[in-house]
């Protein structure tokens, strides 16, 4: 008799966690289709390009596009700016040094910064960023060589330029940056439960696209100083440009995929990558680890007072880290 009530104890115990585990299950589910169709219902905002005195047209969209200096002994340098979906704005002041070098090119991305913004989703993919660099240097730039600089999701750029045209690119400096996929390694994954995942920590977009890039904006205000090595110095990220939430979305997306650890170890492009000691595991230390031990000329400096914007933490020492490597005569880790 106690061991038939024993077994009858034990089979209820088992139903009620399969009604837990059937449930949780229903849960995850309806949670991801519900957060899939909230961040994906947001088209990009059609929008021309915003004070854009001499906007750059490359491959049908107007880039809000800015330089200073004059080329001397060093190839143009243009800066890659972060996001994706962010502005190149957020390089505040940080590089201007380098117009005292040589020529110094500042851009926004399509559908990002200041650029123009078009309402069709499949023309934002980190292959379209590709060619706009090459169109970019082709057709405006005109030169046959460039210095890349990237900042954060500018190193996945730059590395993948530099993978398909190395013959242009004379040297990289990446930035606290991402990895080539953003350790994205299964778009299937990502497209379905990436949304849900990001809801953890942004929440939810409103559905209209200005109001999800106002969104976006604020928070990414809200969060960025979390990535400062001192978190009092807020002031360092103000007036750091527009954000586009649908352009994001798309790109990020289509950086998941292969590493190209293969081809990245036979690139020969010069290549340094500082880092922030505070900064995080996605864009710090473990990253530039990966790089400086994959690519033959790859070489990393870490920057102790730093997190994700070392330009702007400590601006004389990346000052004189960059010069000395543009320079060849530096000395890092």
């Amino acid at each position: 008799m106690c061991v038939a009530l024993r077994l009858v104890k034990l089979w209820v115990t088992m139903i009620y966690i399969l009604f837990f585990l059937l449930a949780l299950l229903f849960f995850i589910a309806f949670y991801t289709a519900v957060t899939f169709y909230i961040y994906h219902r947001v088209p990009p905002q059609k929008r021309a390009c915003l004070d854009c005195n001499n906007p750059v047209k490359v491959n049908g969209f107007d880039l809000y596009y800015r330089e200073n200096g004059v080329e001397r002994d060093l190839p143009p340098v243009v800066l890659v700016h972060g996001g994706p979906g962010h502005s190149s704005l957020s390089f505040k002041d940080g590089l201007d040094f380098l117009s005292g070098l040589t020529r110094l090119i500042y851009y926004d991305q399509r559908g990002s910064g200041n650029s123009e913004i078009k309402p069709d989703p499949s023309l934002y993919k980190i292959e379209s960023l590709v060619e706009e660099l090459e169109n970019l240097r082709r057709d405006v730039v005109k030169r046959e060589k460039m210095v890349l600089i990237g900042h954060s999701f500018g190193s996945a750029l730059l590395q993948r330029y530099a993978l398909k045209y190395p013959r242009h690119v004379e040297k990289m400096i990446i930035v606290g940056g991402i990895r080539i996929n953003n350790s994205l390694s299964n778009r299937f994954f990502w497209r379905w439960f990436g949304p849900a995942l990001y809801s953890t920590s942004l929440g939810f977009p409103p559905a209209g696209a200005h109001a999800a890039d106002e969104w976006f904006t604020r928070s990414s205000e809200k969060d960025n100083p979390n990535r400062l090595f001192d978190k009092t110095r807020s002031e360092l990220l103000k007036d750091s440009g527009r954000l586009s939430f649908a352009p994001w979305r798309e790109i990020s997306l289509s950086l998941a995929g292969p590493d190209y650890k293969k081809e990245l170890a036979c690139l020969p492009v010069p290549t340094l990558f500082i880092y922030g000691v505070a900064d995080s595991a996605y864009t710090g230390q473990p990253v530039a680890a990966e790089l400086n031990a994959l690519m033959p000329n790859c070489k990393s400096q870490a920057f102790e007072h730093s997190g994700h914007w070392p330009f702007l933490e400590e601006p004389q020492k990346f000052r004189d880290t960059i010069t000395a490597f543009l320079r060849n005569d530096v000395k890092v880790n």
